[in-house]
C-alpha cells in the first residue's frame, strides 16, 4: 500500500483536531485526566519496548 505514511499523518492530524476541540475536564470531570493519559501512553511505549512478538500471539 503506497502512501500509508500520508494516511497515518492525516489521521493523526484529524485525531489531534478532535481531541483539541473536546473539553476533557467536562467530559471526565477530573483535572488530572491529561496526566493519566500521558502516563498511559508512557506505559504503552515501555511495554512495547519490552515485547517483541506481534499483538495477539503468545
Amino acid at each position: 500500500m503506497q502512501g500509508y505514511r500520508t494516511y497515518i499523518a492525516a489521521g493523526l492530524v484529524a485525531l489531534f483536531g478532535a481531541l483539541a476541540s473536546t473539553d476533557w475536564i467536562a467530559v471526565l470531570n477530573d483535572p488530572k485526566a491529561g496526566a493519566v493519559a500521558v502516563g498511559s501512553a508512557a506505559l504503552m511505549a515501555i511495554m512495547r519496548s519490552i515485547t517483541s512478538t506481534p499483538p495477539g500471539t503468545a
